[in-house]
């Protein structure tokens, strides 16, 4: 039996997409191109109820060998908040994460300030931190990539231990 390969769950506000499916099965052929297995949220049965897939993506992260996570902004100048629920589970699992985003700006210039000072409408501090998000997402030092093939290269360099 060939040995398996490494697990790379794929989290990501894509299940949101009109296309989630194929936009799935393109980042697990990522993935496999790369020497890797992508497992994705919606692997499954799709008229799953919020326990079944939300437990689902848990077992996933739990099997993954690692996390790859699209921290894009969604919804407003943040990432997905079910993404960063999986990121800091997986953190907590110590799984290696590997981020991606399709704006890497600071915080600072994706939030509107208003007035003096770095505040924003409802008067509330902007992080200023010259990361791409919360810094409990992007602690300094992090690497963001600006695609998603970039962000599996780098899995795939890791948990193989050769860039391919």
């Amino acid at each position: 039996m060939p040995p398996s390969r490494p697990v790379l769950y794929l989290a990501g506000p894509e299940v949101f997409r009109p296309d989630a499916v194929a936009e799935g099965a393109r980042l697990k052929a990522l993935c496999t191109a790369r020497g890797l297995e992508g497992v994705y949220p919606l692997d499954g049965p799709l008229d799953a109820d919020a326990s079944a897939i939300r437990q689902r993506c848990i077992d996933a992260i739990e099997r993954a060998s690692a996390v790859l996570a699209n921290i894009s902004p969604f919804r407003g100048p943040h990432m997905d908040p079910g993404t960063a629920f999986e990121l800091g589970y997986a953190q907590a699992r110590g799984r290696p994460l590997f981020l991606w985003s399709v704006d890497a700006r600071p915080l600072r210039d994706r939030i509107p300030a208003v007035g003096a000072g770095l505040r924003d409408a409802a008067g509330d501090l902007i992080e200023d931190f010259g990361l791409s998000e919360n810094l409990m997402i992007t602690p300094p030092g992090a690497v963001v990539h600006t695609a998603p093939e970039a962000a599996i290269a780098a899995a795939a360099a890791c948990l193989l231990g050769r860039s391919r």
